[in-house]
């Protein structure tokens, strides 16, 4: 192989060099984000072509037939890497960032609501109908529709009950796509709104939408999908607050940057659709399973427009289990493929040449699982094989990928916008890949099958386990890796010829071992202990008891109960009334039992509470409080953390995840107070001062050190009263400064009426 020509000169060295400064200054450099974006993309665009040049011309390992197939297959993956991300550059070049578009309030529209339901719980669907109720529309206006496709009457009653028309059909065809066809045919508003049984709405969503219809070529409206509880990457790997949910990208980067080209395209729920630009073209299509993406597509091509409004008016649930997760992406790749084979977008009569471009990018995606098994098992032809799937010495490599794979890293941090960064995509990718690739190979040859299988919502795991049968691939490739890399090190300790492929293998090898291993551990599920979502909520709260009325704001709320601040430390009695005010005007009230009442650093108090004997109004207005307000979302975003410490935690995740988890909560709240106290042991009696006071127990200072019995009683003063004495047991006793010792004492009794009246 020639390898002289294009390497190993200084100048090569000099160049990368340089390139590599110009990718960070651009990166750095407080210049306009546009230039900045831009600049970066289109170097780094250069070194993958200057990079992919090289591999071609010079690196190609042509000795024998199966090394040249083996070379060929892992340069055609890093083509399809280079197309793939060429296209997210083109599909996010144009971002737009609509604000709502309130319609004329004498000309609102009638809209149908269609709630779609197969086998998932009612208890899902029952916040999601809540939710729907209470969006803030003319009455007359607005009909919410359950579509159960699952034939329950428990659906039918609950529907009823709270005033939704249900419709049912009696065959199945066509799956969900059938299911809102049909629903078309038994409702008549000018609109229809989407929703999976699971997305709750905001009060705002008909407001801050319908008036994009005004413009009468507008055929459909998105929004975001947020996910309100943990991915299972998230969940899995315990890094809900250090990355965000792998959907993030798509909704807040990818679905913007397409709007600028006319080309967003529906995502199965949070849109709204006009009804006459569907019957043109037959309703939702049902020739493959991502209906959503193939009618966006026909609508489009029928020259309709789309729009997005990059502002979270529902959220909903992500899959919660790692088979969940396989399943709806398995579903989605099946359905992609089948778009790409059956209704391909770059020779579709009626599409832009933009349009075109952003719709094949989408469906290429779905290709990703056999590029990413490549990278996987490619240093293995060399470590266990003897083929090297490219020949070049180890400086001349790094000379040419460095600064294509920096600039690349760099260029996707900045477009991104944080919201993903590459190490996190080799992830993703390498969780879906055995079952993904399969899928596509699968359809290829079988484009026309169209079985659906729906995404199960609201599973719940008791206790930890691993799900053996997705994950066994992951497994027994990690294994033969690490038998690859034993190979490496012992070549690399005890040879020295063919040095640079024996290095470049076994660094290849343990950087596939770190994402495989963080894949594999995202396949153990957590046990989930809590019994609803919770969601971080700032609600104005006021808790009373005893005639006493305590001011605060919720930090979380739940549907079975909440976590408030107080601004200091304060002994609650068990039980308390609670009353929520929401920014909307909705008022809730309820009684609640005291689980946690936790002092903070700060000198306030965090307070934990169970709601108790709930009504199914007061179950209702829980809801609107947790799910209606638009600016409860507005907090919602986040940023995935930094390269290094993303790095940091694939390399720390099969520890994390194994450490036992530690819930730390105290009941009652310490309150400092300085109250005269007896301390009765036997027939003797100690003057002390206390130091601080729970509902459970006290500090007490005494001017003695002695070492008592265990169970004494102790009387406390208060305004020169008794208020109350109680048994208790010394649980600890230290020397206090100067004379005397403070003791720990716990109350073997509570007393809390007496003690709430001296917080």
């Amino acid at each position: 192989m020639d390898s002289k020509p294009f390497v190993g000169s200084w100048g090569d060295y000099v160049l990368s060099i340089l390139l590599i400064a110009l990718a960070i200054f651009l990166t750095k450099k407080r210049i306009r984000l546009f230039q900045a974006k831009w600049a970066i993309t289109a170097l780094s665009v250069f070194l993958g072509l200057r990079y992919l040049y090289w591999r071609w011309i010079y690196t190609l390992n042509t000795e024998d037939p199966w090394a040249t197939s083996i070379s060929l297959i892992l340069y055609s993956a890093e083509i399809y890497g280079f197309l793939s991300v060429l296209l997210f550059y083109v599909q996010v070049a144009k971002p737009t960032d609509r604000s709502a578009s309130p319609p004329s309030e004498t000309q609102l529209p009638t809209v149908d609501i269609f709630v779609t339901i197969y086998n998932e719980s009612l208890d899902i669907l029952y916040q999601t109908l809540v939710g729907c109720m209470a969006i803030d529309y003319p009455a007359g206006l607005k009909k919410v529709c359950v579509l159960d496709d699952g034939h329950r009457e428990e659906v039918k009653r609950l529907a009823e009950r709270l005033g939704c028309q249900y419709i049912r059909r009696t065959t199945h065809e066509h799956a969900k796509a059938g299911n809102l066809n049909h629903a078309l045919t038994q409702s008549s508003g000018e609109f229809v709104m989407v929703l999976d049984c699971d997305h709750v709405p905001v009060r705002t969503f008909l407001k801050e939408t319908v008036g994009f219809f005004k413009d009468p070529k507008v055929a459909f409206v998105q929004t975001p999908h947020y996910f309100y509880n943990p991915d299972t990457f998230q969940r899995n790997l315990r890094l809900e607050r250090e990355i965000v949910n792998e959907q993030d990208l798509f909704f807040y980067v990818i679905q913007p940057g397409r709007d600028g080209f006319n080309s967003s395209f529906f995502a199965g729920s949070g849109g709204i659709f006009r009804r006459s630009a569907l019957q043109t073209i037959g309703g939702f299509q049902v020739v493959t399973l991502t209906e959503d993406l193939h009618t966006s597509m026909v609508l489009h091509a029928k020259g309709y427009r789309s729009v997005y409004v990059n502002k979270i008016l529902a959220a909903g649930l992500a899959p919660e289990s790692y088979e969940s997760y396989l399943k709806q992406r398995q579903r989605w790749t099946r359905g992609g493929v089948q778009v790409f084979l059956l209704d391909n977008p770059l020779w579709k009569a009626g599409l832009t040449v933009m349009q075109r471009i952003n719709y094949f990018g989408s469906l290429f995606y779905f290709f990703h699982g056999w590029p990413r098994l490549i990278y996987l098992a490619a240093p293995l032809s060399y470590l266990l094989l003897n083929y090297p799937p490219l020949m070049a010495p180890f400086p001349i490599l790094l000379n040419y990928f460095l600064p294509y794979y920096l600039s690349s890293f760099m260029a996707f941090n900045v477009v991104s916008k944080n919201f993903r960064n590459p190490f996190w995509s080799d992830v993703y990718e390498t969780v879906m890949c055995f079952f993904i690739s399969w899928t596509s190979l699968e359809t290829v040859f079988t484009p026309t099958k169209t079985k659906f299988h729906v995404t199960p919502k609201g599973v719940r795991f008791e206790k930890a386990q691993l799900s053996w049968s997705y994950v066994m691939p992951h497994i027994l490739l990690f294994a033969v890796l690490l038998i690859g890399l034993g190979v490496g090190g012992y070549q690399l300790w005890n040879r020295r010829d063919h040095f640079d492929a024996t290095l470049l293998s076994v660094i290849w090898t343990v950087y596939n071992l770190v994402i495989l291993m963080a894949a594999v551990i995202v396949a153990r599920e957590r046990p989930q202990k809590r019994s609803s979502p919770r969601l971080f909520r700032k609600i104005d709260c006021e808790l009373k008891f005893g005639g006493r009325t305590l001011v605060g704001k919720t930090t979380d709320l739940s549907e079975s109960g909440l976590s408030m601040v107080l601004d200091r430390p304060v002994l609650l009695p068990p039980v308390v009334h609670v009353r929520l005010v929401s920014d909307f005007g909705e008022i809730t009230e309820i009684k609640g039992e005291v689980i946690r009442n936790d002092s903070s650093p700060s000198g306030g108090s965090g307070v934990g509470i169970r709601f108790l004997n709930i009504s199914d109004s007061q179950h209702q207005s829980l809801i609107r409080q947790m799910y209606s307000s638009p600016t409860g979302w507005a907090e919602a975003h986040q940023a995935t953390s930094a390269t290094w410490a993303s790095l940091a935690y694939l390399v720390t995740s099969s520890v994390r995840a194994f450490v036992k988890e530690k819930i730390l909560r105290r009941l009652s709240s310490r309150v400092k107070k300085r109250l005269t106290c007896e301390l009765v042991v036997g027939e003797r009696v100690f003057q002390g001062t206390t130091e601080d006071i729970s509902n459970t127990g006290l500090l007490v200072h005494l001017k003695t050190d002695e070492a008592f019995t265990k169970e004494v009683t102790i009387r406390l003063y208060h305004e020169d009263r008794v208020v109350f004495s109680i048994r208790g047991e010394i649980v600890r006793r230290t020397k206090a400064k100067g004379q005397g010792a403070i003791y720990g004492i716990r109350f073997l009794e509570r007393q809390d009426l007496e003690l709430s009246s001296l917080a």
